[in-house]
């Protein structure tokens, strides 16, 4: 059979192939650390690990326990998120609503940190303040990083 180079004139609504979507990549990209969102999360996990060590020298015992709670839930799950969009997970798997759930997290963290941190100040002792104080940094960092997300998810923004 022989082609002619009116062949395709047979087949008219026939639209060349589109090429394959671009791949998404998991990679380290050390400019999410660099940017607000990423900031905002190392900050988060420095004042928990600080407000952690001033609530463990003090000698109140209940509110030790709340801290801690929230303490380890908080830093697990910013560790895990700060972990996602470093690497581009979020990137990768953008069908989850990521924002979504980024902002009721953030938000509840916000409030749970305002809980503690005025119990753990009523402790009266210096360790007190100190854990009151990094529990406000914490509540500055969350509040700021629920007000961005919020704000993302509303203009229908990717999350990274």
């Amino acid at each position: 059979m022989k082609v002619t180079m009116f062949d395709h004139m047979a087949h008219p609504n026939s639209a060349p192939s589109q090429p394959p979507p671009p791949q998404k990549v998991l990679r380290f990209d050390k400019a999410y650390l660099k940017s607000l969102p990423g900031i905002l999360k190392i900050v988060v996990l420095i004042c928990n690990i600080a407000g952690f060590i001033c609530i463990k020298i003090s000698w109140a015992f209940i509110s030790a326990i709340f801290y801690n709670i929230l303490y380890w839930g908080g830093n697990i799950i910013t560790g895990f998120l700060l972990l996602m969009y470093t690497f581009h997970f979020v990137e990768k798997y953008d069908r989850l609503p990521w924002l979504k759930c980024e902002f009721v997290y953030c938000g509840v963290m916000c409030l749970a940190f305002v809980g503690t941190s005025i119990f753990a100040t009523t402790l009266g002792e210096s360790t007190g303040y100190a854990v009151g104080f990094f529990g406000l940094c914490s509540i500055i960092a969350f509040g700021l990083d629920c007000f961005l997300k919020y704000k993302a998810w509303k203009r229908g923004l990717p999350p990274q």
